[in-house]
């Protein structure tokens, strides 16, 4: 009855062991009691929000360090709340960190993320396997989660309490130790007073308007800066065509990106860094108001919707007087090229492009920004990355994306050097430049391209450079 009454006394519970009869201290109620819910929080609050990306963290994925750590803090503050707090607060935890996951991923903010979130219905995220197997697992973990949240997690003891503390750091330094030998290559989104720097103004190809010669300008998803020499010769040969040496003298180099897509339409467009998100009036020194001015027609076109990122918005403000998405492209006969953003295929483009080009009555301006090498790319017939080859064995073999991501340039490339080829195609000046590195979930993918700089090649019209009409 003593012993009864002694353990019923919250005092008694840190008390000294009870014997049951062998060498061995029995454990107490309160010593069971308490590594179960440090077992249950340690499940709840490290293993189970960070294990929807485990995958990607051992391939070498982005730093997810200080989100470890926030998982630790949370779960914390969490072990002392009733059912409702702790679910609402392990739901959010879950969508932060999806999202800023995703962000970290390709080079954005978690507001602009935000921004577009609602869009995500013109996505095809099941076109791709790892999207898919992401979502189920992620599924999973929520309901694994929100079952085991209901069992006690308030272990009191200073030791569980240090315990909590010390597997946080470690996993935290686990993270760390994986993730830094690419970690340059995520989050350049801020370049903190960086000097500026951009393909447009390398090529000075403001100056190549004459009045008389078109430009186009062209944004190719996710074209990084091959690291091997091979790749980056292969690269080359897309754009740099021995067929068209005798219509445009070929240059080529590479220029500092920060941040997403819509950072590098910035750099090139409007020859400073930022985003879209602070275009908030008219932009009279961005590149196409600056040529309308000139008497240019300034003309955009993309193969998506044109109310991701906003674009319908801010083209205008920057100075395009007409604007080309992807329903316009399919109406009018482009391809649809099926892919996790699916839209009118790239390939498509450029015969729109010359039948503008030719029956214009004044210059033209023309902006195109790519779509279909948009990470990931998945395997498909319609896309041309069907059992992709042509690489090499040891890129074909070890990096199937890479090849993917090869194949939608060089079908881009094909297209676009059909039509520019042509010896009756307007003498135009023609840029292309890359938007960011090309962000793979793979460290051994990624780690292929330059973190901080994509190529450009320009091809100058030799009537045009001469002073000479015709082409």
């Amino acid at each position: 009855m003593s012993l009864t009454i002694a353990l019923d006394r919250p005092d008694a519970l840190d008390g000294p062991d009870v014997l049951d009869g062998s060498d061995r201290p029995a454990a107490t109620p309160r010593r069971n009691t308490e590594t179960r819910a440090f077992l249950n929080w340690l499940a709840c609050w490290l293993v189970l929000p960070n294990l929807p990306f485990l995958p990607i963290t051992l391939m070498g994925g982005p730093p997810r360090y200080p989100e470890v750590v926030l998982c630790g803090l949370a779960g914390l503050i969490a072990r002392r709340l009733n059912y409702a707090g702790r679910a609402g607060l392990f739901l959010a935890l879950m969508a932060y960190l999806v999202i800023s996951f995703i962000a970290r991923m390709f080079n954005m903010a978690v507001t602009m993320i935000l921004s577009v979130i609602g869009l995500v219905f013109d996505m095809n995220p099941q076109a791709s396997i790892e999207y898919v197997a992401g979502a189920a697992l992620l599924l999973l973990i929520l309901g694994t989660g929100l079952w085991l949240l209901r069992q006690p997690s308030d272990f009191r003891r200073p030791r569980w309490l240090f315990a909590a503390v010390g597997a946080t750091l470690l996993l935290t330094g686990g993270d760390y130790a994986i993730s830094k030998d690419a970690m340059g290559s995520y989050a350049r989104t801020d370049p903190h007073g960086a000097p500026f720097s951009s393909a447009s103004s390398q090529a000075g190809f403001a100056a190549l308007a004459d009045g008389k010669t078109n430009l186009l300008l062209i944004v190719v998803e996710a074209m990084g800066e091959p690291r091997d020499p091979a790749l980056r010769a292969r690269l080359d040969a897309f754009w740099m065509r021995p067929e068209l040496a005798g219509r445009y003298e070929m240059i080529h180099g590479t220029t500092p990106y920060f941040g997403s897509t819509t950072s590098g339409e910035i750099r090139e467009l409007c020859g400073h860094w930022g985003n879209y998100d602070r275009i908030r009036a008219p932009q009279p020194d961005c590149l196409p108001a600056l040529l309308a001015r000139q008497g240019y027609r300034t003309t955009s076109y993309h193969a998506f919707e044109p109310e991701f990122f906003d674009r319908s918005r801010w083209y205008p403000l920057i100075g395009f007087q007409r604007m080309v998405f992807g329903q316009e492209l399919l109406d009018h006969g482009a391809g649809l090229c099926p892919n996790v953003f699916p839209g009118a295929c790239d390939r498509s483009v450029p015969g729109f492009i010359r039948r503008q080009l030719e029956t214009a009555k004044q210059p033209q301006f023309i902006y195109w920004l790519t779509l279909n090498s948009h990470l990931p790319i998945v395997e498909n017939k319609a896309l041309g990355t069907e059992h992709c080859e042509g690489l090499g064995a040891k890129f074909d073999g070890d990096f199937p994306m890479i090849c993917r991501l090869f194949s939608i340039w060089g079908h881009t490339a094909d297209a676009l050097v059909k039509e520019i080829g042509r010896p009756d195609f307007p003498p135009t000046d023609i840029l292309i430049v890359g938007d960011h590195m090309p962000p793979f979930t793979q460290q051994r993918s990624r780690l292929q391209f330059d973190a901080e700089r994509v190529p450009w090649i320009l091809l100058r019209h030799r009537a045009a450079k001469a002073g000479t009409p015709g082409g």
